[in-house]
């Protein structure tokens, strides 16, 4: 091993000073790029790191945020003018989460209105979610600067505030739009989609003031969200009628916990996931085809493109699922919340065992929520066991213990006869809910990556 010498040192020093790190070796464009994806406060900071550096947060694209919380003081919100003013823009993303008074509306309208925000593409006004409850104060109407982005924003996203009663003519570039607890009127959120002519995603959750929305033709809108809660003021209109007349690149169609409107789909052949369907608490109508909650009422036509289906506290009812997988022939992925009630309808196993007519089961994964040990359950189960011959995977969720109790899950898979199931490749998983979590519903309406909105991460 050769020695070092205090000159080959000092050789070796020199050549890393004047051989730049590769990240700062890349064009001003990409390093841009970088900064721009940084909150602000980070950006700024890369000034410090050379001199290479120095000029690039000033050039790149502003991605500011703002979180308002309890402890912040007027005094640091008195720094954010001035933030704003020493950036020349664009601006690339504001984002302003409040969860408090201390930022009025009209400051907020005054930072909307600096020159570095001009040309921004990504806007997010999230206001206190105290303001929306019975006993809290009124939520306060959207500053009117925070529509002079029309022509420009690509993503918006607005919670808790009033939207204003105005008609922007066009959103050229909008693609995902979330409307969350917001007060909105219906001819000012129908003239808000007429003028989206690219959207993609569309969130409509627990907003206040219109009671039907319609999609009349949107050609690019591939995935629709929406929720309708009863809780705030007894006299609010909430929203009751849902319409999809004519969505030829709709792909999934998402309906949240709470949900008490008539959905409507006349025309959606691309439409692959579906849920979560209650048992009682919505219609849903495809074409002629009209679903009274996850209960088909009528079935006069089926939905050939749908593949993935999510049942949401549901009986363990084979008649229930057997009547949808008809709607449905081509189901390939069933996520099921199964209720706790006793129930004693699944003597029609028995009945299902023998030959199911012209059904035939596509399902390749089934998730089946709550599961536990009893006779409705391992009945309502062991069908899908027995008769789903392309099965690839069944998950077993429990709530309380047993996971890990091989003695138990042994007596599950014997009860289930797993050992004759319709599928040799079929893999069968016991696995604890707790812990895991369901995707936000920004998350699975605007992420299109995402195949399976419904799975649960950890």
């Amino acid at each position: 091993m050769g020695v070092v010498t205090r000159a080959k040192k000092r050789r070796l020093e020199e050549e890393e000073e004047e051989c730049p790190d590769l990240i700062s070796s890349l064009p001003d464009g990409v390093l841009g790029d970088i900064v721009s994806l940084l909150p602000a406060k980070d950006g700024a900071r890369t000034q410090l790191l050379s001199s290479r550096w120095r000029h690039l947060w000033r050039a790149a694209p502003l991605n500011f945020s703002v979180c308002i919380h309890g402890n912040c003081t007027i005094t640091q919100v008195a720094g954010i003018p001035r933030i704003l003013s020493s950036h020349p823009g664009p601006g690339r993303r504001f984002s302003f989460h409040s969860g408090t008074r201390v930022v009025t509306m009209a400051e907020l309208g005054g930072w909307l209105r600096s020159p570095s925000l001009n040309n921004l593409e990504e806007l997010e006004i999230h206001c206190d979610r105290k303001r929306r409850l019975r006993w809290g104060p009124k939520p306060q109407p959207l500053p009117a600067s925070a529509l002079r982005f029309s022509s420009t924003l690509a993503i918006a996203s607005f919670k808790a505030c009033i939207f204003p009663d105005v008609r922007v003519p066009h959103w050229p570039a909008l693609k995902k739009l979330t409307l969350s607890s917001v007060t909105v009127s219906e001819s000012s959120l129908h003239a808000l989609l007429a003028g989206c002519s690219v959207l993609e995603s569309l969130l409509l959750q627990d907003n206040i003031g219109c009671s039907r929305v319609e999609i009349v033709s949107s050609p690019s809108l591939r995935s629709i969200g929406v929720s309708s809660s009863t809780n705030g003021r007894g006299r609010d209109i909430r929203l009751q009628q849902l319409v999809i007349e004519d969505a030829p690149c709709l792909e999934r169609l998402l309906i949240f916990e709470g949900l008490e409107i008539d959905i409507s789909v006349v025309s959606a052949p691309r439409l692959r996931i579906l849920g979560e369907l209650q048992d009682d608490d919505h219609v849903l109508q495809f074409g002629t085809t009209g679903l009274q909650g996850s209960t088909v009422a009528t079935l006069t036509a089926v939905v050939p493109s749908l593949r993935v289906l999510a049942l949401s506290f549901i009986k363990p009812c084979l008649d229930t699922v057997i009547n949808l997988m008809k709607c449905f022939p081509y189901l390939e992925t069933l996520h099921i919340e199964i209720t706790h009630v006793a129930y004693q309808e699944n003597a029609l196993y028995d009945k299902y065992q023998k030959p199911i007519g012209t059904l035939d089961i596509h399902l390749r994964k089934i998730v089946l929520a709550y599961f536990q040990d009893k006779r409705s359950h391992i009945n309502f189960a062991k069908f899908f066991v027995m008769n789903a011959s392309k099965l690839e995977s069944m998950t077993f969720q429990l709530k309380l213990g047993n996971v890990g109790d091989d003695l138990w899950i042994r007596r599950q898979k014997w009860l289930l006869r797993v050992e004759k199931r319709a599928s040799r490749s079929a893999r069968f998983d016991f696995v604890s809910r707790i812990g895991s979590i369901s995707l936000s519903p920004a998350k699975q309406v605007h992420d299109m990556s995402i195949l399976d909105p419904f799975q649960r991460i950890r």
